[in-house]
């Protein structure tokens, strides 16, 4: 078994776990960082082609720049920021170490996970941060034939669509994004959503997506809800209560995500059952098991657009006020 000790460790490598460190690290800390996956693996799965929404400058973590031709940066622009900016650092990150269990106490917490190639690790910590995310865990519908391998709950690209028809089972702008997309691709595409509207919608989509629904170039189901899907057709129940049959070929459920509460329980932290909001204080950002610390949109529990990466990178500097407020680990007293 690999064995390590650090003062902080950090557990997830997204922005917001990656500008946490480097603040922290900044101060004088000690950290290890750990992810089972790669680093900012939600935006790992977005359209290769993808341009984010916030200008560069509200994406910039730790001061360290973010330059490029264009106002916003692309889904691999901001990757490749990304990767620069653990090297330009010098982060420990270790990707592809997954964390599955929390024991001991504030001062001597003991991680215990497993790595890429199945073999177990545990690290030695004064204190801990969550930064997971609130993107690991799709909102299942709950439906039969949810399981069926046509059905998938991310979006990456056009390509595997092509010549299919695809059905969008969401409102919200991912779903509203990619049946625009698919639809400009030469792609079959309709959507069904539970309300009478779509959700609010970033500002240039909501009369997109109106004008290809009143034209008839996307067939809108709505409000209506999947109830089964089944291998060439997925059924729908109307408003009126009608049950309608719509044939496709691939099925993209992308009715949101959510912090895997699962993870948080495991970790000795409480979650509200509606929300699925952590216990945390927050002014400090520490949770309810003393010493453990929460950053990024975990904070927010499923309420989408409440957190973003322009207001959580500078969580980590709420954490240091804390540590330097009398509960700083021993190294860095």
């Amino acid at each position: 078994m690999d064995s390590m000790s650090t003062q902080i460790a950090i557990v997830g490598g997204g922005p917001a776990g990656l500008a946490t460190a480097q603040i922290l690290q900044s101060a004088g800390h000690s950290l290890i960082t750990f992810d089972k996956g790669p680093i900012a693996a939600h935006i790992a799965r977005l359209p290769p082609y993808m341009t984010f929404f916030s200008t560069a400058d509200l994406l910039e973590i730790g001061g360290f720049p973010l330059i490029i031709s264009r106002e916003k940066p692309t889904r691999q622009e901001y990757l490749n920021y990304l990767r620069r900016f653990v090297r330009e650092f010098k982060l420990d990150v270790r990707t592809g170490h997954e964390v599955i269990a929390l024991n001991g106490e504030k001062g001597t917490f003991r991680i215990q996970g497993r790595n890429r190639c199945g073999e177990e690790f545990e690290v030695q910590a004064e204190r801990v941060i969550l930064a997971t995310g609130g993107f690991d865990t799709p909102r299942m519908l709950d439906i039969p034939g949810e399981d069926l391998s046509k059905v998938s709950h991310y979006y990456s690209e056009v390509h595997s669509y092509f010549g299919m028809k695809v059905l969008i089972i969401g409102g919200k702008n991912s779903a509203v994004e990619a049946a625009l997309e698919l639809w400009r691709s030469g792609i079959d595409v309709s959507i069904c959503h539970r309300g009478f509207e779509f959700g609010t919608l970033k500002y240039w989509l909501a009369p997109d997506i109106e004008n290809r629904v009143a034209n008839g170039e996307i067939k809108a189901y709505r409000p209506a809800e999947a109830v089964e899907i089944r291998p060439h057709s997925v059924l729908l129940r109307m408003h009126s209560g009608e049950t309608l049959e719509v044939a496709n070929d691939y099925v993209l459920a992308l009715t949101g995500y959510r912090p895997d509460p699962k993870l948080l329980a495991r970790f000795g932290i409480s979650v509200d059952s509606e929300t699925d909001r952590p216990s945390f204080n927050s002014t400090t950002l520490e949770s309810e098991r003393p010493g453990v610390y929460i950053v990024g949109v975990m904070l927010a529990g499923n309420v989408s657009g409440e957190i973003f990466i322009e207001n959580s990178r500078t969580h980590g500097e709420k954490i240091l006020a804390h540590l330097n407020n009398g509960s700083s680990p021993s190294a860095a007293s």
